[in-house]
């Protein structure tokens, strides 16, 4: 007897399976993010029932992360769990994109925080697109002017936002006077916030409520220009190379490790799918420029004995490149062909 599918996933999955069988799937790699995690035996007893399911453990950490090459290269497709394809990245197998949308009930929330903006941006986080057309309504109801913002070719839908691509805010910050982001958690809102220097606020899906961004961003920016002004007297440097297919800026770090030799220091190239500070304490750096997700070095600072910096920041230290705060974006990668 076939197993009943579990009610969140009935149509999405039924929607996967039926690629599979057009592809003539036989192994499939099954990515789910940490937040998705508890449903993986779900996915996993659904289609085991006619795929053979490798499951990685590993962290995921968008569209841009299929996994390594090792695993990847036993199957002949990938389902991916809670992200929408990145455009531009030509993945070595067929990946299907299992997007995952939050239902969220939004009847009404209280619009005083922005009442003396009259143009507003609407961005979201890809869990809540269908939520951001509620808010959208609701916007336009109490006679604010909605705007989406266009996305580049690295996104997948207009008005959608990453924590490495904030497309969506910069192409209409010239035509609105401030933003409003249907997300959960501070990640993605302070992001765009530190990407525009028009007001940013939060709406929570979790709170129903508003929530501006410009005292989060301004703390934030106090702490990465702590670790800038820390990396300043650092004269080996190591520029890092992410192996992700989807993070791979190996000709950026290449371009500037020869700015860094160009400058007196020492510099070298390494490559990783898993940087650690014991890596990078037994090769003597004393200072790490990250060129795959920006969330490394924003997330994880703490976890390194030595400043570690965005491409951005490593500019804004030793090129001189502005005066002001740059929140690194990936807009694009190397191509595979270039691997």
């Amino acid at each position: 007897m076939e197993q009943k599918m579990p009610e969140f996933v009935i149509r999405d999955v039924e929607e996967a399976d039926a690629r599979l069988k057009e592809l003539g799937s036989k192994r499939i790699l099954l990515q789910l993010p940490d937040g998705l995690k508890p449903y993986v035996f779900d996915y996993f007893n659904y289609l085991s029932q006619r795929y053979d399911v490798i499951v990685s453990s590993s962290p995921v950490y968008g569209a841009c992360d299929i996994g390594p090459s090792y695993l990847y290269d036993r199957v002949d497709a990938i389902v991916q769990i809670g992200h929408s394809v990145m455009r531009n990245i030509k993945y070595p197998k067929p990946v299907i994109f299992i997007e995952h949308y939050r239902d969220v009930e939004i009847r009404e929330f209280d619009t005083k925080p922005i009442e003396k903006y009259s143009k507003i941006g609407l961005i979201y986080s890809i869990q809540y697109r269908f939520a951001a057309q509620r808010v959208k309504s609701i916007l336009e109801e109490r006679s604010f002017t909605v705007l989406i913002g266009k996305s580049d070719r690295r996104m997948a839908y207009d008005g959608q936002v990453l924590g490495c691509n904030f497309s969506s805010v910069h192409s209409i910050e010239n035509e609105v006077d401030a933003f409003l982001i249907v997300s959960t958690g501070i990640f993605h809102a302070l992001g765009s916030q530190i990407s525009t220097d028009k007001p940013v606020f939060l709406f929570d899906l979790n709170e129903m409520s508003l929530k501006p961004m410009e005292k989060e961003a301004d703390a934030f920016i106090r702490r990465r220009y702590a670790q800038i002004y820390r990396a300043m007297d650092a004269r080996k440097i190591c520029f890092i190379v992410d192996t992700r297919i989807g993070q791979r800026r190996e000709r950026l770090a290449r371009k500037l490790m020869q700015d860094a030799k160009g400058l007196g220091m020492e510099a070298i190239l390494a490559y990783t799918d898993n940087i650690s500070d014991m890596d990078m304490q037994n090769m003597g750096c004393n200072l790490i420029v990250y060129t795959g997700c920006p969330r490394v070095p924003i997330d994880d600072q703490e976890k390194f004995s030595v400043p570690i910096l965005t491409p951005a920041e490593f500019g804004m230290a030793f090129l001189k490149s502005t005066n002001r705060y740059v929140l690194d974006e990936i807009v694009s990668v190397d191509d595979p062909a270039d691997q």
